[in-house]
């Protein structure tokens, strides 16, 4: 294990979205990632973990946020208890669907994996587990 990784416990709370920003971009500059892909990053980031806090937690427990950097890219790990989502096997929003609809309705995770450079879903007794990995340039 990398010792440069991080681990945020957060309350399932979304006032604790800034906390998460905040980490995810620190993180970013540990690993070197430049301003543009740390930002994406970062939006992608808070988009999971308000996603683990609004739709997959029953309010109990944490979201544990894990930043562990590599050559030239960060890889964020969004852990939380809930129901079984894989954010990586819905649908994209249909290109005729209306602003308040997307938002509503999936385009956050949409927009997760236009963000990011990577994103993984694992599943495991009871936990979710969505990966966000982004390169460096």
């Amino acid at each position: 294990m990398d010792p440069r990784a991080v681990t945020l416990r957060v309350r399932p709370d979304t006032a604790e979205l800034a906390r998460v920003r905040r980490a995810v971009a620190a993180w970013a500059v540990d690993a070197g990632l430049d301003e543009a892909p740390a930002r994406r990053l970062q939006m992608a980031v808070d988009e999971a973990v308000a996603n683990a806090i609004e739709h997959g937690m029953d309010g109990a427990g944490r979201v544990m946020v894990h930043g562990a950097p590599g050559r030239g890219r960060l890889t964020v790990t969004v852990r939380y208890r809930g129901a079984r989502f894989d954010p990586t096997s819905a649908p994209a929003p249909a290109p005729g669907d209306s602003l308040r609809r997307r938002a509503e309705h999936g385009y956050g995770l949409h927009l997760i994996r236009r963000l990011v450079d990577e994103v993984a879903y694992r599943w495991d007794r009871g936990t979710n587990e969505v990966r966000l990995m982004t390169r460096r340039g």
